[in-house]
């Protein structure tokens, strides 16, 4: 179990919120993999506790404990009971999911990874162009980053219906693992040492995208096979996250699919 240090809760979409003890203990025992996070109330000492902070520990869930007011915060008016839960709008996969996934070389594959990318909207369009081009999955970390909350599915337009979605903690820790597993890690960053476009891309790969703002973080970097950039004549300095996807999605669709084969809609 992963705790994270006292502090305000995130202002996200109520919809996608669990509160009180017999809602959020079942979806811990029923639907664990779609817990995000839990919220618990400092002070609580009843059996209730040790059941959550256990359950939470073998399912790997981050849990957080709030003063009395950060509850109310989170729910005003509501009928808590001490505890909330954050959802995701699908039922994540874990990472050893997702690897035993993947084809037999030489097949081509693609994993897409996304870092540092908070904003649910920019996440779900990438979901969208990553089913749009045959990727095998999504790989999102639950901490830092854009978590799958109904705001994001509704973005992706369904495609996070579809496209496998999996859960990370460590991403450079993972990378290592995609890496074992025989893919090519690429990272997009504005300081890459070579252009995308001039750089020819693996057929097995896992492509990771961080957020415009930030970009990739620093282990996540030093995880990477090749870090390449996106050239630009303009002075904007970055594109939006998920544009920057969605060209290194289909710059890899390009270059594995021959070209008398490309569908004819788009």
């Amino acid at each position: 179990m992963r705790e994270e240090t006292v502090g305000d809760a995130p202002q996200k979409e109520q919809e996608d919120l669990l509160y009180g003890r017999n809602a959020v203990w079942a979806l811990l025992e029923s639907q664990p993999r779609r817990c995000l996070k839990v919220w618990l109330a400092k002070g609580t000492r009843d059996p209730f506790r040790s059941r959550i902070l256990d359950r939470c520990r073998e399912a790997g869930i981050p849990l957080q404990e709030l003063d009395g007011k950060g509850l109310e915060r989170m729910l005003p008016g509501k009928v808590h009971q001490g505890v909330a839960a954050r959802t995701a709008g699908v039922e994540l996969l874990e990472l050893r999911e997702v690897l035993a996934r993947i084809p037999p070389a030489p097949e081509p594959v693609l994993v897409v990874v996304l870092d540092h990318l908070e904003d649910p909207h920019n996440a779900g369009a990438i979901v969208r162009s990553a089913e749009a081009v045959g990727a095998l999955a999504a790989l999102l970390p639950l901490r830092r980053g854009a978590l799958p909350t109904g705001a994001m599915v509704k973005a992706s337009t369904g495609a996070a219906l579809r496209l496998p979605l999996g859960r990370i903690g460590n991403v450079g820790q993972d990378l290592r693992l995609l890496q074992e597993a025989g893919l090519w890690v690429v990272g997009l960053e504005a300081q890459g040492e070579r252009s995308l476009f001039e750089t020819p891309l693996s057929p097995r790969m896992a492509l990771v995208v961080g957020s415009e703002g930030k970009g990739l973080g620093r282990t996540t970097l030093q995880g990477c096979d090749e870090v390449l950039h996106i050239p630009m004549r303009g002075e904007s300095g970055s594109l939006n996250g998920s544009v920057a996807a969605a060209l290194g999605l289909y710059e890899w669709f390009r270059s594995v699919t021959p070209s008398s084969t490309f569908p004819g809609r788009a």
